[in-house]
């Protein structure tokens, strides 16, 4: 009865299983190779190349036959790692101690990334989906008196709230230069563009809103207020027609140009081409060559007053007649470019993001992290450590904590979580570490050290624990040791078994001569000097009888070539003009002034040497480089194929060409 129900139920569970696989809500899982008991999956393999292809939009993009590749090389990856795990080199000690020995490292990056990078990158990338215009009040900061420095823009933020016009507090307050003729107007801008306090305090405002308390920046304090936020395009592709107004134009002159524009535009609107009309009629060389196409811009491009119009526009557009400080301008929309997708900026964003937040960004972060773990500096401590050292030195000096008793050493600079460091502990983390070298040991110096000594503690702390804050990471750590892997089983079963041995070397070399070949060589000596006359003067010496050589010490100004007496040694007659001209020239020859590499060469040849096969010794380094180079792909090439008949390799091309089509 037992067996009877239990057959049952795994007919029901394999019919269920059957049954939703059928209607789409169990997925079944489709490989594109099989490699003995694994399966390289489609989702598998299609993170895997587009990781490896600048993100899934590029590597859509790719043909079959890179996909092909990109497969084998897969294949031949996982292989060696099988390989590796069945030699049992991951339980190899050494083995085990280079990944242990590197995973705090990769815990490190992986929650820097994870934590900030990543999210640092997405919020850049959304941000710069829209564009803000905002104007601003700068408040320097002169010295390190920043309180005063507050207190004016505390005044200048009063003064707007009791009602003065912004223009009129802005040109009474603002430090900035700009301040004259914008009145602190920024224009448009997106993430990316202004330092991050500034940045934030805008992406947090409603158009309208303006900061309450001011922000502080490395420029000073600021006053800001939102203008404008609106979507954000990438560019604007625009074609022009334009006249320029000369500076020294008379009204008459200036109205003669603008009621030719005018004209201009009349014929446009009733249906005119506009790139025929820009050919007869703009003064833009550059556009009015490509049928008044002017090609793309970006925001704050073009001049402001036709950034204006484009920006506002429609594709198909015309704008009346612009005037700008060059002249007359009709323009015409005809694209606008719309923000890429994140994939196919990720990487572009990722450089910005590097240069301009990442720093501001994990120092947050840390501030979190104090937060968090409940950090406590112990300012007595922190005080003794600064008082005691000795400013004449630098913490490159080994005796610079000589001065701290075991009493001082003992004392706890600071913790958290469950976790207390000492003064003994920061210094002797602070010796081992070459980052903490050549420090100054004054207060600054010593709060730069300890703030970064925190910064590595809090974030140590939490990487301890990665695996459980991100289960994933096992993926990770799971490629890394991969790495190691197939670094130990290739060096085992390729590098180590590669025969250089001077039999193996010899034979190669006698099979294949004529591939270590000198070309035809020539041996000379060179005067040479900036000055055409001096050269000329040196020449005459010559001719009269005056020693080459004495004259090579006298006057050569070329760096290094004195002590040499001018040779160049035997260079191939190819090397440069100078070489060729020596070749062409007969041993002990003299020649004229040769203009060369910014100045005059006087050369006298005193070899030649005509291509010869060059012999076992002279060839050897080139000989071992080409032995070993094919030694290692016949090894690699006998191995792989050893290993597809151990764990049966089998190839699903037709799962591969539905790769990113799905």
């Amino acid at each position: 009865m037992r067996k009877n129900v239990a057959l049952l139920v795994l007919i029901f569970v394999f019919s269920s299983c059957a049954f939703l696989r059928n209607i789409g809500l169990v997925e079944k899982k489709e490989y594109v190779a099989k490699i003995g008991e694994e399966i390289i999956t489609l989702d598998e393999f299609e993170k895997s190349f587009a990781k490896n292809n600048g993100g899934y939009e590029k590597a859509k993009s790719k043909p079959l036959e890179d996909r092909k590749n990109y497969l084998d090389l897969l294949v031949k990856f996982k292989l060696k790692v099988l390989e590796a795990r069945a030699q049992k080199l991951d339980k190899d000690p050494n083995v085990q101690k280079e990944i242990k020995e590197y995973y705090t490292t990769l815990a490190l990056s992986y929650l820097t990334k994870k934590e900030v990078i990543d999210p640092g990158i997405k919020q850049l990338y959304e941000r710069r989906k829209e564009e803000i215009r905002a104007r601003h009040i700068l408040i320097e900061m002169p010295g390190v008196d920043t309180l005063m420095a507050y207190k004016r823009a505390k005044s200048a933020i009063e003064r707007l709230n009791a009602g003065s016009p912004w223009d009129s507090v802005a040109l009474e307050f603002s430090d900035d230069p700009s301040v004259i003729f914008n009145r602190g107007d920024l224009y448009y801008f997106t993430a990316g563009m202004m330092v991050p306090e500034f940045e934030d305090a805008c992406f947090s405002m409603k158009v309208g809103e303006r900061t309450r308390e001011p922000v502080r920046t490395k420029f000073g304090y600021h006053i800001i207020e939102v203008i404008d936020r609106r979507p954000r395009v990438e560019m604007v592709r625009i074609s022009h027609i334009g006249r320029k107004v000369d500076r020294k134009a008379t009204p008459e002159d200036t109205l003669k140009l603008y009621n030719e524009m005018k004209a201009v535009l009349d014929s446009l609107r009733q249906g005119y081409d506009f790139g025929e009309l820009a050919k007869r009629h703009s003064d833009d060389k550059f556009s009015n060559e490509r049928n008044g196409d002017a090609g793309y811009y970006g925001r704050g491009q073009a001049y402001r007053e036709i950034d204006q119009f484009i920006f506002n526009a429609k594709v198909g557009d015309i704008s009346d007649i612009i005037r700008t400080r060059w002249g007359y301008h009709i323009v015409k929309v005809t694209e606008i470019v719309p923000v890429k997708p994140f994939d196919e900026v990720v990487d572009e964003l990722g450089k910005l993001y590097q240069s301009y937040r990442f720093e501001y960004d994990f120092k947050k972060y840390v501030e979190e992290l104090k937060r968090k773990y409940n950090f406590k500096l112990n300012e007595q401590t922190f005080d003794l450590f600064v008082s005691k050292a000795d400013t004449s030195k630098t913490t490159s000096h080994s005796n610079w904590d000589s001065v701290y008793t075991d009493e001082d050493r003992a004392r706890v600079l600071f913790e958290y979580a469950d976790q207390k460091v000492t003064l003994d502990s920061a210094i002797n983390t602070i010796k081992a570490s070459m980052e903490f070298s050549g420090r100054k040991l004054d207060r600054s110096g010593i709060n730069s050290i300890i703030d970064r000594l925190v910064e590595m503690k809090l974030v140590g702390y939490r990487a301890r624990n990665v695996e459980k804050i991100y289960p994933e990471f096992k993926n990770e750590l799971r490629e890394f040791v991969d790495g190691i892997l197939l670094y130990h089983i290739e060096q085992k079963m390729v590098w180590d078994k590669v025969d250089l041995s001077e039999a193996k070397l010899r034979e190669h070399y006698e099979n294949n001569k004529e591939e270590y070949r000198f070309p035809d060589r020539v041996r000379f000596s060179e005067i040479w000097v900036k000055s055409e006359s001096l050269a000329k003067d040196i020449y005459s010496q010559i001719k009269s009888g005056v020693p080459f050589d004495s004259l090579v010490v006298k006057y050569t100004e070329r760096a290094g070539m004195r002590e040499k007496m001018g040779d160049w040694g035997l260079v191939a007659s190819s090397e440069n003009e100078l070489a060729w001209k020596a070749w062409n020239m007969k041993v002990n020859e003299i020649s004229e002034p040769i203009k060369f590499q910014g100045g005059y060469s006087i050369i006298k040849v005193t070899g030649k040497e005509p291509s010869r096969i060059k012999t076992f010794d002279e060839a050897f380094s080139e000989v071992a480089s080409s032995v070993q180079e094919q030694e290692l792909k016949r090894l690699e090439r006998e191995w792989v194929e050893n290993l597809k008949k151990k764990y049966k390799v089998s190839v699903n091309e037709k799962a591969l060409e539905k790769a990113f089509n799905r």
